[in-house]
């Protein structure tokens, strides 16, 4: 190969370099809600209705019956997990395969999406209704002061684009550093990033200021943790039911927790087994 063939390379190497270099280094230009960030300093606002919360000591049932109990019981925050049906809807469902087990749909138990008309006949544990995007807007629409939370899609437009209350009170969790900033260019107002304690200086680096994490990790990682917390940033945990592990943590390593059965006016849990998990 030629001396300029060998340049040319170079040069091509040093460009890609560069490029690398820049796009590692570039911080995204986003500002969070601060009015959001706010709220979780209201004790209300501290504890997520896990997947809708519980209703009869059920959990995961992501259900009108579920919703409606979390917000007589005095809960703000309401997680419900989306998935998309086979025709496009968004759906209350944590995995498709969860969903046709405990509701005894078929016997392969497959993670296929079904369609919505299937879905919306279902009777979920033979007695709960399934929640879909109708429902959540009505409810969502009629108590302004819930908030939203929600996982499992990265269809980050849709999710703005079907619901249509004030998309300022929805919190959207995401997995994958890509997917944080593809969440931000796609208009998604309060990204929450799924972090682990490894991911310490990619959060301070990027200014996020509202992040997930495991129980575990932070059990394991309790310094990284505090010091997380210190900075302002509000770190919502998932999931625990554990009156000593949330009265010792809460606003030290964590500052909000996702929650199955607790009672926020007693400050207790509601169910015989309380764990963290």
């Amino acid at each position: 190969m030629s001396n300029f063939g060998n340049k040319i390379i170079f040069i091509l190497l040093l460009l890609c370099l560069s490029l690398f270099l820049y796009l590692k280094s570039k911080k995204v230009d986003f500002n969070y809600n601060t009015e959001i960030l706010e709220l979780f300093e209201k004790k209300e606002y501290k504890f997520i209705a896990h997947a809708a919360g519980s209703f009869d000591q059920n959990i995961y049932t992501n259900s009108l019956e579920a919703l409606n109990d979390s917000i007589n019981k005095g809960f703000k925050l309401i997680e419900v997990d989306l998935l998309e049906t086979k025709d496009g809807h968004f759906v209350g469902i944590n995995t498709w395969s969860d969903f046709k087990k405990d509701n005894l749909l078929d016997k392969k138990y497959n993670n296929d999406p079904m369609s919505f008309s299937e879905f919306k006949k279902v009777n979920i544990l033979k007695g709960y209704t399934p929640l879909t995007t109708d429902i959540i807007n009505k409810i969502f629409s009629e108590n302004k002061d819930l908030i939203l939370v929600t996982d499992k899609t990265n269809n980050f437009k849709k999710i703005n684009q079907d619901f249509k209350f004030d998309n300022s009170r929805i919190i959207v969790e995401i997995f994958g550093k890509k997917n944080y900033f593809k969440s931000i260019k796609d208009g998604i107002v309060n990204p929450m990033f799924s972090a682990s304690s490894n991911d310490y200086d990619f959060i301070i680096k990027n200014d996020i200021k509202l992040i997930a994490a495991h129980t575990k990790d932070i059990i394991k990682n309790k310094d990284v943790f505090k010091k997380i917390v210190k900075q302002g940033i509000k770190v919502m945990a998932y999931t625990s039911n554990n009156k000593k592990f949330i009265n010792e943590n809460l606003g030290i390593t964590f500052s909000g927790v996702y929650t199955d059965y607790w009672d926020i006016n007693k400050n207790d849990c509601l169910a015989l087994k309380c764990i963290t998990y």
